[in-house]
C-alpha cells in the first residue's frame, strides 16, 4: 500500500464523482442519514469562507472491466455528500450561514461559485490497499481524537435551534473573552466559552443555581426543536454583555477577571434591571432590582476594581473578605455565587 497526499479541487472531486471515477462505499458508512441541515449549511459556510475542513482519505484501485481506476471514499462521506448536495442545489443553506442563508449554490454570486469549485481539499489516497488495510486505516482514523469534554459533546449531540444560537453568540463575544484574558485561548479551542454562555442563558432562564452539566445538557435538550424565548433571553443577553463591553472596559482591562468572576458580575447586572427568578431581596441584604444596571457606573467600577484585586491578591481579612473566600474554592455552588452576586449588586448600587 502507498499514501498519497496532494489537494483536489471540488471542481475535480465533482467531475470524478459524475464521471463514475468516485464511488461512495456505503461499507465504511458509521453512521445512517444525513447531517442536519443546519450542520450541512455550516460546513458549506466554512468553505465558502475559505475555512479549512478535515482531510478525506479515498482508496484507490483498478476496475478490471472498464480497465479504470477508482477511488472510493473512505473517510469524509458526509462532507463530500454535503458538498455535492449543495453543487446540485439539493442543499437551501439555513441561517447559520450569515451571507448566504436562504441560498442555493446556483443563487450566490458567479465569483463566489467559481472560487467554492476552485476549493482545494486535502486528500490522501491510499493505492493498492486491501480491504483489510481500509479498515485499518478508517479504524486509525477515528482512534487517536482528543475526548470530548461535556460542552463539546453537547456541541456534538445536539443540532438544534439552541446550539446555533450559542454559536451565534460565540462569534460576537467570545473575542472579548479572549483579549481581556477572561478564559485562555485553549479554554476557547475546547468551547469553554460556549459552556459559559450557556450559564448565562441559565441564568435568566433557571436564575443562580450550582453549576450542574446536567441540567446544562437539559437546556440544550429543551430548546433543540425551538428555542422559544429566545427573543427574551437575546435580548438580555445580548444588551448586558454589550454593556460590559462598552461600560466597563476599565474592569475588563485590569484582566482579572476569569470565567466564574464574569459569571457573577453578568448575574449582577441582569438582576439589577431584570431580576432573576430565584433570588429575593432577602437573599442579598434586602437589595432589590432597580430596573437599570447600576446606579453610579464610576462607584460601581471603582468597588468592583477593589473585589477583584482583593481575591486576586486572597485578602482573608476586611470588608471584603468573605468575597475573597467565595472566590477561592467551589466557585460554582450556589452559596458561593449568592455571595459574590451580594457584594456585585451592592458595588453596582452605590450612590
Amino acid at each position: 500500500m502507498k499514501i498519497i497526499r496532494n489537494t483536489i479541487t471540488i471542481a475535480d472531486l465533482h467531475k470524478y464523482y459524475t464521471d463514475g471515477d468516485l464511488i461512495i462505499n456505503k461499507d465504511y458508512q458509521r453512521e445512517k442519514g444525513l447531517w442536519p441541515n443546519n450542520s450541512r449549511s455550516y460546513f458549506i459556510d466554512t468553505v465558502l469562507n475559505g475555512f479549512p475542513f478535515p482531510k478525506i482519505t479515498l482508496r484507490q484501485k483498478i476496475n478490471l472491466k472498464t480497465k479504470r481506476s477508482i477511488r472510493e471514499i473512505i473517510d469524509g462521506q458526509q462532507r463530500f455528500t454535503t458538498i455535492n448536495d449543495f453543487l446540485n442545489n439539493k442543499l437551501k443553506l439555513s441561517r447559520v450561514s450569515k451571507n448566504y442563508s436562504n441560498s442555493y449554490f446556483s443563487d450566490i454570486p458567479e465569483d463566489i461559485q467559481s472560487d467554492f469549485l476552485s476549493y482545494e481539499v486535502s486528500v490522501d489516497t491510499a493505492v493498492g490497499a486491501t480491504v483489510e488495510e481500509v479498515v485499518d486505516i478508517f479504524r486509525r482514523i477515528n482512534s487517536y481524537t482528543l475526548p470530548l469534554n461535556k460542552q463539546e459533546q453537547r456541541h456534538a449531540s445536539y443540532q438544534g435551534r439552541f446550539k446555533w444560537y450559542i454559536k451565534e453568540i460565540i462569534d460576537q463575544f467570545s473575542p472579548m473573552l479572549e483579549q481581556y484574558k477572561i478564559l485562555s485561548e485553549r479554554e476557547i479551542t475546547r468551547m469553554v466559552d460556549a459552556d459559559l454562555f450557556t450559564e448565562l442563558c441559565q441564568v435568566s432562564l433557571e436564575g443562580i443555581i450550582t453549576r450542574n452539566p446536567k441540567k446544562l445538557d437539559n437546556i440544550y435538550k429543551d430548546n433543540d426543536r425551538e428555542f422559544v424565548k429566545e427573543a427574551e433571553i437575546n435580548d438580555k443577553l445580548v444588551s448586558t454583555l454589550n454593556f460590559i463591553k462598552t461600560n466597563f472596559v476599565d474592569i475588563l482591562s485590569t484582566e482579572l477577571l476569569s470565567g466564574f468572576t464574569f459569571y457573577s458580575l453578568f448575574s449582577a447586572l441582569i438582576y439589577n434591571k431584570w431580576g432573576i427568578i430565584n433570588i429575593h431581596s432577602d437573599d442579598i441584604d434586602g437589595m432589590q432590582a432597580i430596573n437599570t444596571y447600576c446606579k453610579n457606573e464610576q462607584l460601581a467600577k471603582e468597588k468592583i476594581i477593589e473585589l477583584l484585586n482583593d481575591l486576586d491578591q486572597k485578602k482573608d481579612g476586611g470588608y471584603n473578605s468573605h468575597f475573597v473566600k467565595a472566590g477561592l474554592k467551589t466557585t460554582h455552588s450556589v452559596t458561593n455565587r449568592t455571595i459574590r452576586l451580594n457584594y456585585l449588586v451592592k458595588a453596582l448600587q452605590r450612590e
